[in-house]
């Protein structure tokens, strides 16, 4: 600003807005990648809880349905295939995670 004007000029006004909008447009889709990764993060969290507790279910009754559980927004397919327990999900893609029994 200079000294015997008062107010912004309009050079130094367009500056501040340009900085303004330069950095919202850098950091905003950084900012959202970073809330899909963590979004992720959790549904393969959860997806791993299912797989556990219908693992666990299967062994102990001996039981091998293909069941849904819906736990936020996301559902969550847990079935069988080949003595294999898997769990499907879909956030961004449609994502897969299994687990193998293994008999000693």
């Amino acid at each position: 600003m200079f000294k015997n004007n008062r107010g912004f000029s309009t050079f130094e006004t367009l500056f501040a807005c340009h900085l303004f909008l330069f950095a919202a447009l850098m950091l905003m889709p950084a900012y959202e990648k970073l809330m899909m990764g963590k979004k992720e993060v959790r549904a393969k969290l959860e997806a791993y809880q299912v797989l556990h507790e219908q693992m666990n279910e299967a062994f102990i009754n001996g039981s091998t349905s293909s069941i849904k559980k819906k736990r936020g927004e996301i559902t969550y397919v847990f079935n069988w295939r080949k003595q294999k327990g898997c769990v499907s999900y879909k956030v961004q893609k449609k994502e897969t995670i299994c687990f193998q029994h293994v008999e000693r």
